[in-house]
């Protein structure tokens, strides 16, 4: 049984730093707010001649990234008359994206109902000690993952890996794509996945915390 609890005490320090890690990978690039910023910041539309806002180019991304575009296809309106925004390697490329971040969601799932589980039986056979030092553990394993993205964004050939692991294609001289997600827009969004990580653990740090309070014996 001794070996049982320690498996369960190393699922909480690995499964509570993925639940933060992969749901703010979800929320940031799923949701409109780091695309609005971005482009609102470098102007997008305005240095492609596009006759649409930054901010309906962003809510674009997020519709197209939460799946309620199905399809990667914005057509404007040039100088010239309509006309499809992104090529077909864009779009290939932005399909994959999504189907990778999809993908996420059953890590995501598979941990949070490990985590779940283990808090469950943990707290049932009252090891509340125990659970509030496999979370410690855990803020550890956090930081490591931290560390390990940042390492991967800043050493070139990590960097490329996952480059063509998410853009397939190559891009053309005429794609606007890489314009719009720029080096810049990937250390921003490492930047935004590390602050809402950070408050998705704070919240499950408070909830464990709470769970695993102690009993007074008066009052």
């Amino acid at each position: 049984m001794r070996y049982f609890y320690k498996v369960l005490l190393i699922i909480v320090a690995i499964s509570i730093p993925a639940v933060s890690m992969i749901g703010a990978f979800n929320i940031v690039f799923r949701l409109p707010d780091l695309y609005i910023y971005e482009f609102n910041k470098n102007q997008v539309t305005r240095e492609m001649d596009l006759e649409i806002k930054d901010d309906e180019l962003g809510h674009f991304f997020s519709e197209f990234m939460k799946g309620k575009e199905k399809e990667f296809v914005l057509v404007a309106e040039y100088s010239d008359g309509e006309q499809s925004v992104f090529s077909r390697a864009e779009q290939v490329n932005m399909e994959n994206a999504r189907a990778l971040l999809n993908h996420t969601l059953y890590v995501l799932g598979g941990a949070a109902v490990l985590a779940l589980l283990s808090y469950w039986f943990l707290l049932v056979k009252k090891k509340k000690y125990e659970l509030r030092f496999a979370f410690k553990g855990g803020v550890f394993v956090f930081a490591a993952m931290l560390l390990a993205l940042w390492v991967a964004f800043f050493f070139g050939p990590a960097r490329e890996f996952f480059f063509h692991k998410i853009f397939i294609r190559p891009f053309g001289p005429d794609d606007v794509l890489p314009l719009m997600l720029t080096g810049h827009f990937a250390q921003l969004g490492l930047l935004a996945v590390m602050a809402v990580a950070l408050i998705i653990l704070g919240i499950l740090a408070s909830a464990t915390w709470r769970l695993t309070k102690a009993r007074k014996m008066f009052g």
